[in-house]
């Protein structure tokens, strides 16, 4: 009980001082412990065949700089429902990573769902992870006919969040269609006596803006021109309290006007914060109490992205808020593209090169497919969009890349609707005591962490304060010993660990005659973990109807070429084979060249326990009859017996070498009384030792130790793109490929460098498209975007 009060009481106390702490305090501490993170993915391209395989190249940022907080990034593809279908766990290095999906055969013609995120990501909101769809062709659908509702989601934000009574308010309103995408219409806004009081237009995207003054006991809504029901979309409710927000854009940056009521106390401005990405970046006090109050908040030294403004009271209740987009441009990497040779004929050759301003360090990733396999003719989202807008905006955003596509004004303004118009909060004022206080924070495992328990085996009693040696076998039987000791308790934690694939990783104690047989008990999997994760609010809608003209038909005709290609069925043949002794397949999987085929004697230490009662190899053959440091049969030289050669996985070895390994170690030796790999035919014979490898390896450390399977890192593979200089062509199968070339780690580190790019193209391509992007160690972006036609560039 006295507990219990205890607890109670150092919450309480932390309620109390938290309360006392201003918001700019209490932002600044949930930042420190929970900063915000942003992954954007790029694509070789946004279109893919099922059976295929998609590349990416994953971009990490943090307080405009790479991202170094986090070490490992999960990217899944899922369906509509979230179900996740195919899942990539990658090491982040200096900010980056790369991989691959599988795209399985099965999936159905449609959208699917791409989403990345790092586990200390998920500290923060979690609906803020990065998140699009990319289009998948693969089986064809059955077609159910439902008759389509025509359905129009209309929504209202008043601007500052108020709708008050006797001011004129700013309100912005968004409209939607059946698919979540946007809606263009007009239409009257009308009070509860069925009076227009003015009338609006969609300006972008389906969103818009107007102006209205409401009184006191009045509602007023909307109707659509050309809506035959003549449904009635309400605004919100208006109060009589509050203040009333208007920010427009300024040279400077941004000009203020609110509008508030003087005979409240409580809802008269104190001050305004501006903060972006958990930093405050200005404050301003306000000593009047006039009903009007402007000002310009100058943005021109600040950071680009989107900018938060919130106004409080004296009593620090934020009463509006408002978000606008800061657009410095400071955090663009200058770049172009060049041109040297370009050759659209089958499998011609094609030199480009990248030039870059200034001094650069940084990584980037260049993609070259078929532009007519492109769904559309620019890409929707792109480095910029992504991590500077998206990234921050809760839910849908049609065509984000539109918004860094020029300094027309008329963009200007289609990008301040957005951000009136978007559900955008990562916290809310009122609960960052509760978050700072109450929040458990995901911390990052640093790469792969082990950690477990050794217990010595058939008792409970633990295996403390002891060397432990682990060896860690990799799917491609490579092999990586370390020491390391355990706690008191036979506790033992290994981290910063990198490998990939199926492994498999051997606990043995080594204190020769000392050693004990064990157990280890792993305690979890840092890599392969479960999240959490809200499904998608915005629908995945079905983008083949909104296909650049002809690509549809091409990837139809692609996958369905795929797929008879695939039903092709050689005749039935009938082959005999005699099956291979133990010492055959021994050989077969042990042996090459000239350490393949008869030998004196061959010792087969796999299937056999030959070796089991010996200390080492040399004791071994001299039981079996075999003197290791002599010809070992009668020579009629007169210079006497020459010196035996010694291999060790097929490799020259030093005798002492060979020594130190342990029989069970050995997978096979074969004697050689002469041996041709070996000078002048090896007149003093060989001796090949063969370690063991693969399940032979692990079998054998089964019964002496204790070995633990252990799923390392997605295996990351390499992008084939054929080189015709030196691959002679071939007729014999078409070159088809819709990725011409794919690099995604293109590491400089130079001044004003400029990075060649050569590629061949395949047999059929007479556009290419040529994306390019990157960060540098400052944090500057590349994003270099350019369709190259046949007719000219």
């Amino acid at each position: 009980m006295k507990r219990k009060f205890c607890l109670l009481f150092f919450a309480f106390f932390i309620c109390v001082n938290s309360q006392a702490q201003k918001p700019e305090q209490l932002l600044n501490n949930w930042s420190e412990k929970s900063p915000i993170e942003k992954v954007y993915l790029q694509f070789d391209r946004d279109n893919y065949i099922s059976g295929e395989t998609a590349w990416f190249k994953a971009y990490l940022y943090s307080d405009y700089q790479p991202d170094t907080i986090s070490t490992s990034l999960y990217a899944e593809l899922a369906d509509v429902t979230g179900k996740v279908l195919s899942r990539a766990i990658v090491p982040i290095l200096m900010g980056t990573a790369s991989g691959q999906f599988e795209l399985p055969n099965s999936l159905s013609t449609g959208s699917y769902l791409i989403r990345a995120y790092s586990p200390t990501m998920l500290n923060n909101n979690p609906d803020f992870i990065y998140k699009r769809s990319i289009f998948i062709y693969g089986k064809k659908n059955k077609i159910v006919e439902v008759p389509e509702e025509k359905i129009t989601r209309l929504e209202f934000f008043p601007e500052g969040g108020n709708f008050v009574n006797g001011f004129s308010n700013t309100i912005a309103f968004k409209a939607t269609n059946e698919n979540g995408l946007p809606a263009t219409l007009k239409g009257n806004i009308l009070n509860e006596k069925n009076e227009v009081l003015t009338t609006f237009s969609s300006y972008h995207d389906g969103m818009g803006l107007f102006e209205l003054t409401p009184v006191t006991n009045q509602k007023y809504y909307a109707v659509v021109d050309g809506d035959l029901s003549s449904k009635k979309y309400y605004l919100p409710e208006q109060t009589d309290k509050g203040i009333a927000l208007t920010v427009i854009p300024h040279p400077q940056g941004n000009f203020f006007e609110l509008k508030q009521q003087k005979d409240d106390p409580a809802l008269l401005v104190a001050y305004m914060i501006g903060q972006m990405q958990h930093h405050i970046v200005f404050k301003q006090e306000f000593k009047t109490s006039k009903e009007e109050i402007q000002g310009v908040i100058n943005t021109q030294k600040l950071h680009s992205g989107i900018l938060q403004i919130t106004f409080f009271n004296k009593d620090d209740q934020p009463l509006a808020e408002r978000l606008c987009f800061v657009n410095n441009k400071e955090y663009i990497q200058q770049g172009q593209l060049i041109t040297d040779t370009i050759n659209f004929n089958e499998r011609g050759r094609n030199r480009f090169s990248i030039q870059l301003k200034d001094t650069v360090q940084g990584s980037f990733s260049v993609s070259i497919t078929d532009y007519d396999y492109s769904l559309k003719p620019v890409r929707e989202e792109n480095i910029f969009s992504s991590l500077l807008l998206t990234s921050d905006l809760k839910g849908y955003i049609h065509n984000p890349a539109f918004y860094f596509s020029s300094d027309n004004d008329s963009v200007k303004i289609a990008l301040d609707l957005v951000m009136m118009t978007n559900g955008w909060r990562r916290f809310k004022w009122a609960e960052l005591s509760q978050k700072t206080i109450l929040s458990n924070n995901d911390k990052d495992d640093a790469f792969i962490t082990l950690r477990g328990k050794v217990t010595l085996r058939d008792r409970n009693k633990p295996f403390a304060e002891n060397p432990l040696l682990l060896i860690l076998i990799t799917e491609d039987s490579t092999r990586s010993m370390q020491m390391i000791s355990t706690g008191n308790e036979g506790n033992f934690r290994l981290d910063s660990m990198l490998f990939f694939g199926k492994s498999r990783i051997f606990f043995s104690d080594i204190r020769g005659k000392k050693s004990k047989y064990i157990n280890v008990t792993m305690s979890g999997d840092s890599l392969a973990r479960s999240f959490i994760l809200p499904a998608p609010e915005w629908q995945l809608t079905n983008l083949m109807n909104s296909l650049k003209s002809g690509s549809q038909s091409r990837i139809a005709f692609d996958y369905d070429s795929l797929q008879e290609a695939k039903g092709l069925m050689l005749e039935g043949v009938t082959i005999k084979a005699r099956k291979k002794n133990p010492i055959e397949a021994l050989e077969e999987k042990y042996t090459s060249g000239f350490f393949s085929g008869d030998a004196r004697k061959t010792f087969d230490l796999i299937n056999t326990n030959e070796g089991d009662y010996f200390i080492n190899i040399w004791d071994f053959l001299r039981a079996k009859g075999f003197s290791p440091d002599s010809r070992n049969m009668p020579s009629l030289s007169s210079m006497g017996n020459f010196s035996t050669d010694y291999f060790l996985d097929e490799i020259p070895a030093d005798v002492e070498i060979i020594g130190f390994l342990r029989m069970s170690e050995i997978a096979m030796i074969k004697i050689f009384s002469t041996f041709p790999g070996s000078w002048g035919n090896g007149p003093g014979g060989a001796i090949a030792v063969y370690t063991k490898k693969g399940q032979d390896l692990m079998n054998s450390l089964i019964s002496t130790g204790e070995v633990v399977s252990y799923n390392g890192y997605t295996i990351i593979k390499e992008f084939y793109a054929p080189d015709y200089s030196v691959v002679k062509p071939t007729k014999t199968q078409t070159d088809n490929r819709v990725t011409l070339d794919w690099r995604p780690n293109i590491l400089v580190n130079n001044v004003n460098p400029k990075i060649p790019l050569t590629f061949y193209n395949n047999d059929r391509t007479k556009n290419f498209k040529i994306v390019v992007e990157g960060m540098t160690l400052d944090g500057k972006m590349l994003m270099i975007e350019k369709t190259i036609i046949r007719k000219g560039f």
